[in-house]
C-alpha cells in the first residue's frame, strides 16, 4: 500500500491512539492523587506510604522500558497496548477491593508497571515506526493534543465518581471506561498503524547503530534534562491537588485551576501545528525557561488568578516539551531504533519520574508544610532549560540520515 492511500488510516489510527492515551493517563495517572486523598481519609493510612507504593511501582516499571522498546520496534505494538490496558482495567478492580497496606502496594507497583506499556512512550514508538520523520512531529503531536485532555476530563469526573460512588465505585467506574474505551481504540489503531516486523539481520544492523548514540555527550545531556523534567511532571502531577488545597479551602477554585492544565497543554500543541518550522532546539528551550516561570506563581498570595495562571503556563509548557521529549530521538540524536534508544533513556527517567513523588510526600510528612515542597518544584523546574540548552549546543557527529 502506498504511503499516499495509506494516509486517512494512518490518521484515524494516530486519532485513535490519541483518545486511547487521554483515557489511559486520565484511568492510571491523574486518577491517583484524589484516589490516595479518599484512601487517607477513609483508611487513615498515611499519605507517605500511599505515595511509597506508586513510586515504587514506577521504580519497578524501569525493568520493562526497554523490553517495551524493543518488543514495538519488532512490531508489538497491538500486544502491548491491548494487552497492558486488559489487565490495568483488572488491576484497578483489584484496588477496589483492597483493605491492608501490602495488597494495596503490591496491587499499586503492578499498575505501575503497565503504566509503562500505555504510556506516550509506546504510544510515539508506534506512530514513528512507519511513518517519516516530516510526519513523526504531527503524529506526535495529535496524540499529545488528545491526550492533553485527560486531566480536564478525569479530575472532575473522578471527583464527581468519589463524592456519589466512594473511591472503592469509583476505581471499578475507571476499569470500565478504560476496558470499553481505551481497549478496542488500541486495538484498531495499531490495526491501522501496524508496521512489518524488522527482520533479524536488520534488527542487528541496527542495534549496532545504537552503541554510537551511547557514546555521545549529547545523549547524556538530553537524558538528564528529561529526567528532570519527569521528577518536576510526576511531582507536579500527584501533588498539585493536596498543594493547592493546602494553600485555599476553596475546592472549587481548586478544580478549576486544575482542570486548565488539559486545555493549556492542547493549546500549546495547537501552536506548534501552526509553526511546525519552528525547530525542536528553540521549542525545546522556550517550555523549558515556562517551567520555573510556572512554579514560580505558587509564591505569590493564593487566589483564583494566581492558580490559575500557575496551570495555564504550566499546562503549555508541558504539551510543549512533551512534543519536544518524543521528537529528541529523531531530531537530535539519530532516526534509527527509536523504541530501543527511547527505552534506553527511559529507564533513568523513570527512575527518576518513580522517585518525586514519594520524596516530596515524604518531605512534606517530616516539615508538616508545603514550602518545602514548593522549593524542590521550583529547583528542578530551573534544571531543565540549563541541561537542555547544554545539551544542544553540544556537537554531536553520530547523528544518522
Amino acid at each position: 500500500m502506498s504511503l499516499t492511500n495509506s494516509a486517512p488510516r494512518q490518521k484515524g489510527g494516530i486519532t485513535a491512539l490519541g483518545i486511547g492515551q487521554l483515557v489511559s493517563w486520565g484511568t492510571l495517572y491523574y486518577s491517583f492523587p484524589l484516589i490516595a486523598e479518599a484512601m487517607v481519609n477513609d483508611l487513615g493510612w498515611s499519605r507517605a506510604d500511599l505515595y511509597g507504593a506508586a513510586a515504587l511501582g514506577l521504580l519497578i516499571s524501569t525493568l520493562a522500558v526497554c523490553p517495551i522498546g524493543a518488543l514495538i520496534d519488532h512490531g508489538k505494538g497491538r500486544f502491548i497496548l491491548v494487552g497492558a490496558t486488559l489487565a490495568a482495567s483488572l488491576a484497578l478492580i483489584a484496588w477496589s477491593f483492597v483493605e491492608t497496606l501490602v495488597t494495596f502496594y503490591c496491587i499499586v507497583i503492578t499498575v505501575g508497571i503497565l503504566q509503562a506499556a500505555v504510556s506516550y512512550e509506546p504510544a510515539f514508538a508506534v506512530a514513528v515506526q512507519q511513518l517519516k520523520t516530516q510526519s513523526s512531529r504531527s503524529a506526535i503531536t495529535t496524540i499529545t493534543l488528545w491526550a492533553g485532555f485527560a486531566s480536564t476530563v478525569f479530575v472532575p469526573l473522578l471527583h464527581f465518581m468519589i463524592d456519589e460512588l466512594g473511591w472503592r465505585g469509583a476505581l471499578l467506574g475507571l476499569a470500565v471506561i478504560n476496558t470499553a474505551i481505551a481497549g478496542p481504540l488500541y486495538l484498531w489503531a495499531t490495526r491501522a498503524t501496524s508496521a512489518a516486523k524488522q527482520p533479524i539481520n536488520e534488527a542487528s544492523e541496527h542495534k549496532e547503530l545504537v552503541k554510537p548514540i551511547l557514546y555521545s555527550l549529547r545523549f547524556y545531556l538530553l537524558t538528564a534534562s528529561f529526567c528532570v523534567y519527569m521528577a518536576l511532571f510526576s511531582g507536579f502531577t500527584y501533588h498539585i491537588y493536596p498543594l493547592l488545597s493546602a494553600l485555599t479551602t476553596d475546592t472549587q477554585t481548586v478544580l478549576f485551576a486544575i482542570a486548565l492544565i488539559g486545555p493549556a497543554q492542547v493549546g500549546g500543541r495547537v501552536l506548534l501545528l501552526l509553526f511546525e518550522d519552528v525547530s525542536i532546539k528553540h521549542l525545546g528551550l522556550l517550555a523549558g525557561v515556562s517551567f520555573p516561570l510556572a512554579i514560580l506563581m505558587l509564591k505569590a498570595p493564593p487566589s483564583v488568578f494566581t492558580f490559575a495562571s500557575l496551570c495555564v503556563l504550566y499546562g503549555a509548557a508541558n504539551g510543549i516539551f512533551t512534543i519536544v521529549r518524543g521528537m529528541a530521538v529523531p531530531e537530535l540524536l539519530t532516526q534509527h531504533n527509536y523504541g530501543t534508544i527511547n527505552g534506553i533513556m527511559l529507564i533513568p527517567m523513570s527512575l527518576a519520574r518513580a522517585a518525586a513523588p514519594w520524596a516530596i510526600a515524604a518531605y512534606w510528612t517530616y516539615s508538616g508544610t508545603p514550602s518545602g515542597a514548593l522549593n524542590v518544584l521550583l529547583a528542578l523546574a530551573i534544571l531543565i532549560p540549563v541541561l537542555f540548552g547544554l545539551a544542544i549546543c553540544t556537537k554531536h557527529s553520530h547523528h544518522t540520515r
